[in-house]
């Protein structure tokens, strides 16, 4: 009868830690963001981005607190930002970029920082935002869209683009 309780007990006690654990709130970690799945991202872009025919994810993901999906159709760059108030949308004119290499830049800026998504040319394997400074960041290449943050608010940028051999295919301000 005794190992009974005990067996009970035990199993009670386990029950209440894996029902704790399963509903704990991860927001209970003040200054820390909750961590969006990749599904919850993809959930939140389909409710609000709007994609045409033709339409090619190049990237979604999460900066600061919302979630950034960009992609491409034929002629136009989409940039989409969902956040917890909302979300926007922008479309701009940016075809293939052909021997510019990169087009159609878009900034999403905040305090402090900003993001910069634009559209490269499938033959560069490499691209560098040069700040004004000399700093060099390198952007995340996902297809045919290019994401890269910055320090600061940029207006006009040097960038440096790269094909996987190294060679230089456009250095210029933009």
């Amino acid at each position: 009868m005794r190992r009974t309780w005990h067996v009970l007990g035990a199993l009670g006690l386990v029950t209440a830690l894996a029902y704790a654990g399963d509903t704990a709130d991860p927001v209970s970690v003040p200054g820390r963001p909750v961590p969006l799945s990749a599904e919850s991202m993809r959930v939140m872009a389909d409710r609000s981005c709007e994609r045409p025919p033709g339409y090619v994810l190049g990237t979604r993901q999460r900066v600061r607190d919302f979630v950034v999906e960009a992609g491409v159709t034929t002629g136009q760059m989409i940039v989409c930002t969902v956040h917890g108030d909302g979300f926007a949308v922008s479309k701009g004119e940016a075809g293939a970029p052909g021997t510019r290499y990169v087009a159609g830049r878009t900034g999403l800026v905040w305090d402090g920082g900003s993001l910069e998504v634009g559209r490269v040319a499938t033959e560069v394997a490499v691209l560098e935002f040069v700040l004004p400074g000399g700093e060099v960041f390198k952007a995340e290449l996902h297809g045919e869209v290019f994401v890269c943050a910055l320090p600061g608010v940029i207006t006009a940028v040097r960038i440096r683009a790269y094909d996987a051999a190294g060679h230089l295919l456009r250095d210029a301000v933009i």
